[in-house]
């Protein structure tokens, strides 16, 4: 075990899979080789899609392996389950994309903790159906995206936003 005066980094490990046997086993596994130590481990089987999700939080307890090295060593574990994966320290930026309306309290108050170090996050993005927070996120040297919804455009703006999303690189809506 770790001594309580080194702090190792912290690693989180996100996958999806399609649903099937031994995902865990042969994940946990694979880090446990890596000598590393899982702190948390969450997994959701979702019927309805058929897939599989986990989130894994470990650090490096024995040896000298880094995040790179097990990034490089991961993939054939991953090809094993058609999976989707994900590793990045803990202490890093999420990638999110925030969504608002007309009101600015929420959007202020996301601001102010993270320009006071109390949010650690990078905004990809700020999406609106309404133009009325532009000026607040190009203030901030945000990109605002302006989405009007209607009954007709929908799901044509939805996949809008899935697609910024996806070119955004972003982890948290």
């Amino acid at each position: 075990m770790t001594s309580p005066a080194a702090t190792p980094q912290q690693i989180i490990l996100k996958a999806t899979c399609p649903t099937g046997s031994g995902i865990i086993a042969r994940v946990t596994s694979f880090l446990f080789e890596c000598g590393c130590y899982v702190s948390e481990l969450a997994q959701y089987d979702d019927g309805d899609s058929g897939r599989f999700f986990m989130r894994a939080r470990f650090h490096v307890e024995s040896g000298e392996m880094t995040l790179e090295q097990i990034q490089e060593q991961f993939p054939p574990v991953a090809a094993g389950f058609q999976m989707q994966w994900s590793m990045h320290l803990a202490d890093a930026p999420m990638r999110s994309l925030i969504m608002v309306s007309k009101f600015d309290h929420c959007l202020a108050d996301i601001m102010y903790r993270r320009q006071k170090g109390q949010l650690n996050m990078d905004i990809s993005a700020i999406v609106s159906n309404h133009k009325d927070l532009r000026p607040m996120a190009e203030r901030e040297g945000i990109r605002f995206v302006y989405l009007p919804v209607n009954k007709d455009n929908k799901l044509q703006q939805e996949q809008v936003l899935l697609d910024i999303i996806e070119e955004t690189d972003t982890e948290l809506v």
